[in-house]
């Protein structure tokens, strides 16, 4: 079964809806957006798990790109690398595009201003 096509008219809840009144964030999706924000670049997905305390990192990802950063704001990448038994796999890494960036700045910004 073919996973559908994710849809680009609303790329984020932050371009459609007063985000103040609408979302909340928990503090596992706020450290990981912060993170994402502060990183120059890939944020690996066992960094991911590390920051926000659990080990469901690609379900953080999915609730903040609904959230806020949108399905094109967060890029998500498989790298192949060799595991300490020599086997090898392809885990994901993060890292937010421009459009997302953007969403996230706006989103903390708003989460300082609520503060």
């Amino acid at each position: 079964m073919k996973t559908p096509e994710p849809s680009f008219e609303n790329p984020s809840a932050l371009d459609s809806l007063d985000f103040k009144q609408s979302f909340r964030f928990t503090p596992r999706q706020t450290r990981v957006l912060v993170a994402l924000a502060d990183a120059g670049g890939w944020v690996s997905r066992e960094e991911i798990d590390r920051i926000a305390g659990a080990s469901n990192g690609p379900q953080i990802i999915m609730e903040l790109r609904r959230k806020v950063a949108g399905h094109d704001g967060i890029e998500m990448q498989r790298t192949e690398v060799q595991d300490r038994d020599g086997k090898f796999c392809k885990p994901g890494r993060y890292r937010l595009t421009l459009s997302g960036r953007e969403r996230v700045q706006k989103a903390l910004s708003l989460l300082v201003e609520a503060a």
